[in-house]
């Protein structure tokens, strides 16, 4: 524990040493043996509490041989033998194997793991070569719906800012191995419940880059979205030689509906995915995205056509959900058909305020207060004069109703009735 510290707690165990030591300080010739039993550890960033740990050890002048050694975790253990060269006090070569089965490697609530070590390694104090195959038998991954911010680019210098100066690697690496998923890997992050299988080849010389070939695949799951369950009938994630963060998708997602079948399929890269709405047979994007989220076709409902309306937004990417919103709105034959945050956002014209919707004695929607709302507004013309439109609040439930009349073509009134009301009249004129 104190070699140590806030890597290794609670360590115990008995030491044996038979040796004879010989040479000068600077140059010491050791020779004899060493013997670990009944020791045991607690390793906290992992969660997990080695026991069991036994290593035997031969000293010979410049070399320390350790024959053996073993810890178990969990129900798994790990073992194998290395061999130390030494000058003086200083290591300047090691070679060794990690071999073991079912060993807890990780146990915390977001992340459950047990490895299937056979990996060789050689090096120095300034270098690190791995070779080998860590399958992985278990493997549990637990999260919630991420809402972090993008982060930015790397290179980004924030001004007042000092760019933090780069430190190398402690060590260089040459690293390959093979990482193998075995039958109980499981994922339930972000609306996502999925097991996986696959195997990937990673590479690196540092951590900063890390390359990988191979294939993972969804084995069977299911992505929660808007209340709904979408079975992931197609998910794969293949690994062309290049970052690891950067993987080619192929996923389809489906909700069944007596005989239709629609979701959406998933292309592109995990940094930068291509989303498109699937359905079988063929139909217009918004009763896809419809029959997605409603299970049925669009109807004339505007609080189902706020919730198809939403789900575009969250599910594709801008341009795509505008055009969805578009034929939605023509489809319902409205003017005006738009979801909003309360914060930014409004195109602000003479008569027609930007649309804010508070529940009675709550905090109004503004940027200082931080708080945003995600307000249906949807608004027709009932005659070229007469405009009216309702507001209604996707979260909170609060409503607004808006009236504009022009009744000339400098003169315009326009009246609210909600949890606040009122009545505005408005005089336009020009400047040339």
């Amino acid at each position: 524990t104190a070699m140590f510290p806030g890597l290794v707690r609670e360590s115990f165990g008995d030491l044996n040493a038979d040796l004879d030591v010989g040479g000068s300080w600077e140059t010491p010739l050791i020779g004899g043996t060493l013997r670990l039993s009944n020791a045991g550890a607690y390793l906290p960033a992992a969660g997990i509490r080695l026991k069991d740990i036994q290593v035997a050890a031969r000293l010979e002048k410049n070399l320390i041989r350790i024959d053996s050694y073993r810890a178990v975790s969990g129900t798994g253990h790990i073992e194998g033998t290395a061999l130390l060269t030494m000058a003086g006090w200083r290591l300047t070569g090691y070679q060794g194997t990690v071999r073991g089965e079912n060993f807890q490697t990780v146990f915390s609530p977001e992340l459950r793991m047990l490895s299937t070590p056979d990996l060789s390694f050689e090096g120095t104090p300034e270098k690190l070569k791995l070779r080998g195959e860590l399958r992985l038998p278990e493997l549990h991954i637990r999260g919630g719906r991420s809402n972090a911010a993008v982060a930015p680019s790397p290179d980004v210098i924030r001004v007042g800012r000092v760019a933090p100066v780069k430190s190398g690697s402690p060590m260089a690496l040459d690293v390959s191995v093979r990482v193998v998923l075995g039958e109980r890997v499981f994922v339930k992050a972000g609306g996502i419940d999925a097991q996986l299988d696959g195997a990937v080849q990673l590479s690196f010389s540092s951590l900063q880059r890390i390359t990988s070939s191979g294939q993972l695949r969804v084995v069977k799951g299911h992505y929660r979205t808007y209340g709904v369950d979408l079975e992931i009938v197609r998910g794969r994630l293949f690994f062309a030689g290049g970052p690891i963060d950067r993987p080619t998708l192929d996923v389809l997602a489906l909700r069944t509906i007596g005989e239709v079948r629609a979701g959406v399929l998933v292309s592109g890269t995990l940094k930068r995915p291509i989303t498109k709405l699937y359905s079988e047979p063929a139909m217009p994007d918004v009763d896809v995205l419809s029959y997605v989220v409603l299970g049925h076709p669009i109807g004339s409902n505007g609080d189902q056509a706020g919730l198809v309306a939403q789900a575009a937004g969250a599910l594709l990417t801008s341009g795509q959900a505008a055009t969805l919103q578009e034929q939605l709105r023509t489809r319902l034959g409205l003017s005006t058909l738009e979801i909003r945050g309360g914060v930014g956002g409004s195109t602000s014209r003479m008569g027609y305020k930007p649309l804010q919707v508070t529940a009675p004695g709550s905090i109004p929607t503004t940027q200082e207060s931080g708080i945003t709302e995600t307000v249906l507004t949807v608004g027709k013309y009932l005659t070229p004069e007469l405009y009216i439109s309702y507001g209604k609040s996707l979260f909170t439930g609060s409503n607004l109703f808006r009236l504009r009349w022009d009744i000339s073509k400098r003169w315009q009134i326009e009246t609210e009735a909600g949890s606040e009301s009122g009545a505005d009249l408005f005089y336009k004129f020009e400047f040339k």
